[in-house]
């Protein structure tokens, strides 16, 4: 089982990511479960993290090409093994991440990074996709106050494309993604991602 969270900057995924990963590790003991980051949790993973959101700045391909050779690494060394022995994975963004920030983001054709995204994972891809949605207000309010990375730091006009992004996913693959109200209380968005994890295992 293969689950991804997503959402722009300040929306509680990762929050939501640990408390998930928390919940099915005390409910199914004898089931290992793994919580990952992107980009991250590989030796390349942590190097390109660095890159990407402390340099720069980057042309789009390049950004969108480093992404994926991190997420190509953190597939082939840590997830798809975890997935061969039968364990459940939580990935804190994957390809529609890139696909929304740096696709509809900057300009890049969406569809093709998606297709790529396929090929650094080896094919392996969320069996659900949990979005957690928050107004672009929300997610400044959020964030305000914290040091902004490269990324968080661009403009509001850009992480309206990268909403409308998702937006446009959720409705375009309704049996993969699992749309959230991001606004709500943290327990209760957490209640629903716990309902839409159970309603995946038990269809």
């Amino acid at each position: 089982m293969l689950i991804a969270l997503e959402g722009i900057d300040g929306c509680g995924k990762t929050t939501q990511a640990r408390r998930l990963r928390d919940w099915i590790a005390a409910t199914d003991p004898d089931r290992a479960v793994h919580l990952f980051r992107e980009p991250g949790d590989t030796a390349l993973g942590e190097a390109v993290r660095s890159i990407l959101l402390d340099g720069g700045p980057w042309s789009p391909q390049a950004e969108m090409l480093l992404y994926m050779a991190a997420r190509a690494e953190l597939y082939a060394r840590r997830i798809r093994p975890a997935l061969a022995s039968g364990d459940v994975v939580l990935v804190d963004r994957s390809s529609y991440s890139t696909a929304a920030y740096q696709g509809a983001g900057l300009g890049l054709d969406a569809g093709a990074i998606l297709r790529l995204g396929r090929e650094a994972t080896g094919g392996a891809w969320p069996d659900r996709v949990l979005w957690l949605k928050v107004s672009i207000e929300t997610s400044l309010a959020r964030r305000a106050g914290r040091a902004a990375d490269r990324i968080e730091s661009r403009d509001e006009a850009y992480f309206r494309r990268v909403s409308d992004a998702y937006a446009g996913f959720a409705a375009a693959e309704p049996e993969r993604f699992v749309v959230l109200d991001g606004e709500a209380d943290p327990d209760r968005v957490e209640h629903e991602v716990r309902a839409a994890v159970r309603a995946l295992a038990c269809p």
